[in-house]
């Protein structure tokens, strides 16, 4: 995973957001949600939506400098939560993470 992502445009980015966010308010959504979607030029599919947060949760919020958890604790406590302008801001930097597989936990896998 790449954040912010080099793929995509601002015009699809844009876009991304909106789908997310008429999701969130269609489902009464208050918490952290995982949205998975496959993206072609600028059709836009959603494969997934969990009502849950994901392992990219800490990366998202490490990329942001954001305390996601802090916010999804005091939201589910039922208090009155602003949303965080600085998702919005353009990041100075790009955070990358990958997966780690126990490939020597696999009888005969090959790492290449």
């Amino acid at each position: 995973m790449v954040l912010p992502s080099d793929t995509i445009s601002p015009k699809l980015h844009s876009k991304l957001v909106q789908i997310s966010a008429k999701i969130s308010q269609a489902l009464e959504i208050s918490g952290p949600m995982n949205v998975q979607y496959i993206v072609k030029d600028n059709d836009v599919k959603v494969i997934e939506c969990n009502l849950r947060a994901s392992r990219s949760f800490p990366f998202v919020s490490k990329t942001y400098n954001i305390d996601f958890i802090e916010t999804a604790t005091r939201i589910f406590l039922g208090q009155n939560v602003t949303p965080n302008t600085n998702c919005d801001m353009p990041l100075k930097h790009v955070c990358v993470k990958f997966p780690m597989f126990s490939f020597q936990r696999l009888l005969g896998a090959d790492p290449q």
